[in-house]
């Protein structure tokens, strides 16, 4: 019987031969060392991104097998999952790199470039140096030599550095559902089990087992190598991470105050008899913590009993009820008496509090009214109610607790149960929101006239699952955007809408005023005013997020045809519906956050003084993929046509010289970058609506089944505010006509309607944006035009007089 296969991938600066002292101990396992492109003996060049190396990955591995990865390339084996589900039966991924790279000091460290070569020189000829990050063991002299040789060898480990950004890390990978393996050694200098609640929370569906193994560094196949093959060998997998007791212990190894707890599957475990010795006065929690409660997308809060003020003499038998009720394992915890308790759901932007006076299980159960309130740093429009100081805790402290819990979850909003004793702060339970309606402010603005109201499954499929990932990019300008954690849409009554907050926030810490968003997605907002200390303060960041948006620009047209070829390799490989709409969501980050970033190179290329060459508009020929709702690629197309992308619009050499030295009045360049952007998009959504298999195009293609009905911006909460969106001119002109004849009026601006407005003698929006692709197709155009958002629907069909923005009746006093 053949042995199965262990594939062994060492972190940054590998080599195959690192794995050599413990080969000869696996017995059960055959084990085969891989070296990435870039690493070792590997003659292929380095990657250029993460996704090269996770993609390397998977065509140097058989799928099936297994794997045991460390540090960085841990993380490129989540990658390589996340592009193909269960390639590999078991991951053991020890001490992984990814959470928190923003606030880690190594990363920065190793930003310089001479530093980084005079660390990887040294790395490669003075290893002992750092024997003590290595290792608490004394290594021999041949395996520091082995270790430097391979550091010395690796051409990946300097460009790795720039690869590994917070804003690329952890795309997508809180939908991996395989079975994962996390392991941290309590001697590891280098990442320590504190990253596993992070962990937990960025890998939200995985079959989550974290373990922490005594005695073991950041390499212990070496310092031990015998007792290393047979623990991987042993299949011990170490606790459940997606349960209460689970998420209670990582919370206590990441150091937050959580009350004395143990979790065990029976009541004869031997632990439960030692945490109960001598503790006859004290009473416990018997807590039920299901493999099927708390998870993201379901929590079933509420379905097993939970046992109070248990005496000691009968927390055995408490234990024994839930087991035989079906509970997987329990978690018998310390009681506390609190004098104030509550439920908070916490976000990085707000806290929505409720709590009653002495334990929460009456609020938890419904039984009580409680007191509420809602705490924001956005500001007065975000909050409601008032937290009073009560039995000597604040609000300040409060919400310091609650975001301090957040943070150790990777600001993952969560569901956090609470409770203050009159001495401090105590952490009874955190849990995944699966779905809630936050006092979030939401907008159909811009999104209305890229989607339609009812946009195919295929699309709201990937709209949600990289509603997370897409505002990343943001974070190369700004870190603070990974800490809100603030998604690119969210859900109001089941359909998708642009998240306001998102922006909001970050205008609120540059010293922003709210005004300047709502004109430029075309919609109302809150009001934030302008702060000139912290505008003051942010001019660096405005600095660095033009030349960063503007850099991104040239790295399109690559992205654009790597994507390309992968869409023609599934097409070749004969790919169904689902991994058509996995490799669909992938592409949607990519589609969005390069909107973005032309977006912001827009909003800081003040004006047009080098002019306005040609767009992607001026040669619409031959044209099958521009149509009505182009953007979804479930719109019917014509049939199958050959649309070669199209290379990204030389500039002239004084042109490319301002754009790289950070000069205003490229405006029109950009708006040619943005245009010949779409346009390659469409040709791709034309070749991914030919890809899907006939057979599948009535499932993935159907509409939605929820429709996205609300106009407008609105609260996520369903409270109305009191802002109203401002209307603007987008071409002057003087127009003449019946409104919704000769004067188009739409919901929307839709630029897949061009030969529509190209028809039209004017036409006018409810909704809108200034930058908008269809506020450019109309100026394009000359097209006398405007968003104007309080036009009265009983002036259709009568005569009206556009001028210069403006929309009067012909003949006020006339009859419709």
């Amino acid at each position: 019987m053949n042995k199965p296969l262990m594939y062994l991938l060492a972190g940054n600066g590998s080599a195959a031969d690192w794995w050599d002292d413990a080969l000869a101990h696996f017995r059960h396992y055959r084990v085969q060392a891989l070296e990435l492109p870039g690493f070792g003996d590997n003659p292929q060049p380095p990657c250029t991104d993460l996704s090269g190396y996770a993609q390397a990955l998977l065509e140097m591995t058989e799928p099936g097998q297994e794997i045991m990865a460390v540090g960085v390339n841990a993380l490129i084996v989540l990658h390589a999952l996340q592009r193909r589900p269960g390639h590999f039966a078991r991951s053991v991924l020890l001490a992984p790199v990814g959470a928190f790279l923003w606030q880690r000091r190594l990363p920065a460290l190793m930003s310089p470039l001479p530093l980084r070569k005079t660390i990887h020189w040294l790395l490669g000829h003075k290893p002992q140096w750092f024997a003590r990050k290595f290792s608490q063991h004394r290594w021999s002299a041949a395996q520091y030599r082995r270790m430097g040789a391979g550091y010395t060898r690796c051409r990946a480990f300097m460009p790795y550095w720039d690869q590994l950004r917070a804003d690329t890390a952890l795309t997508l990978l809180e939908w991996i559902t395989d079975p994962i393996e996390l392991v941290w050694g309590d001697q590891d200098q280098m990442l320590g089990i504190a990253q596993a609640a992070a962990w937990s929370a960025i890998l939200a569906r995985a079959d989550l087992r974290i373990s922490l193994q005594p005695g073991w560094g950041h390499y212990p196949w070496i310092d031990a190598p015998s007792a290393f093959a047979t623990w991987l060998e042993s299949g011990a997998q170490g606790f459940v991470a997606h349960t209460k007791g689970g998420r209670l212990r990582l919370a206590e190894l990441a150091g937050q105050p959580v009350p004395q707890a143990l979790t065990i599957e029976h009541e004869s475990d031997p632990r439960l008899a030692q945490l109960l010795a001598g503790t006859a006065h004290m009473t416990w929690a018997v807590r039920s913590s299901s493999y099927g409660e708390d998870q993201a997308d379901a929590a079933n809060a509420g379905l097993s009993t939970t046992y109070l003020r248990v005496t000691a003499s009968d927390v055995a038998a408490r234990v024994k009820q839930l087991r035989v009720a079906g509970v997987e394992e329990v978690v018998v915890q310390r009681f506390i008496t609190p004098k104030l308790s509550g439920i908070a759901f916490v976000r990085h932007l707000a806290v929505e509090l409720e709590w009653v006076e002495g334990h929460l299980e009456s609020l938890a159960d419904g039984q009580a009214t409680p007191e509420r309130a809602t705490l924001s740093r956005l500001g007065s429009a975000w909050e409601s109610g008032q937290f009073r100081n009560l039995h000597g805790l604040d609000a300040t402290a409060l919400w310091g607790f609650l975001q301090g819990v957040l943070k150790v979850f990777h600001y993952v909003p969560g569901d956090v149960e609470w409770a203050w004793d009159g001495q401090q702060l105590w952490l009874l339970q955190y849990r995944p929101i699966s779905e809630h309606g936050w006092r979030r402010h939401l907008t159909a603005a811009n999104i209305a006239e890229i989607l339609p109201p009812q946009p195919s499954c295929f699309v709201e499929y990937a709209q949600r699952r990289a509603a997370a990932s897409i505002p990343a990019i943001m974070a190369r300008w700004d870190c603070r955007i990974l800490e809100d954690n603030e998604p690119f849409t969210a859900v109001f009554a089941g359909a998708s809408y642009i998240n306001n907050d998102l922006f909001l926030a970050r205008l609120a810490d540059w010293g922003v005023s709210a005004a300047s968003y709502a004109g430029e997605v075309g919609g109302a907002t809150p009001v934030l005013p302008w702060r000139p200390l912290r505008l003051l303060r942010s001019l660096p960041l405005f600095w660095r997020m033009q030349r960063i948006a503007r850099g991104h620009l040239h790295t399109l047209e690559s992205g654009l045809r790597r994507f390309d070829d992968e869409l023609t390799q599934l097409k070749a490989d004969g790919a169904n519906g689902q991994q058509l709409a996995d490799w669909f969501s992938r592409f949607y980050v990519f589609v969005v956050q390069g909107n973005l970033c032309i977006a912001t190179a827009l909003a800081s290329s003040g004006g047009a003084l080098f002019g306005r060459p040609p767009t992607a508009y001026d040669d619409l020929g031959f044209s099958p993929h521009r149509l009505p709702w182009e953007t979804d690629p479930g719109t019917p197309r014509p049939s199958h046509a050959e649309l070669p992308l199209q290379p990204l619009p030389l500039w002239p050499r004084p042109i490319a010289m301002a754009h790289r030295l950070g000069f205003p009045g490229l405006r029109g360049y950009y708006l040619q970058v943005r245009e010949w952007y779409r346009d390659n998009l469409m040709r791709i959504f034309f070749r991914v609506h030919h890809a899907m298999p006939r057979a599948e195009r009535a499932r993935w293609f159907a509409p939605h089944p929820e429709v996205r009905n609300r106009a407008g911006s609105f609260w996520q909460d369903g409270r109305e505010g009191l802002e109203q969106a401002a209307g603007f001119m987008i071409y002057p002109g003087y127009v003449r006509g019946i409104l919704g004849q000769d004067i188009l009026f739409e919901d929307s601006l839709d630029p897949g309607r061009h030969a529509q407005y190209q028809q039209a003698s004017a036409v006018i929006a409810r909704m809108g944006g200034r930058l908008s692709h269809g506020s450019t197709l109309l100026r394009e155009l000359r097209k006398p035009s405007a968003v104007l958002p309080q036009v009265d629907n009983g002036w259709l069909g009568r005569e009206v007089v556009y001028c210069d923005g403006e929309l009067r009746l012909s003949h006020p006093d006339s009859q419709s």
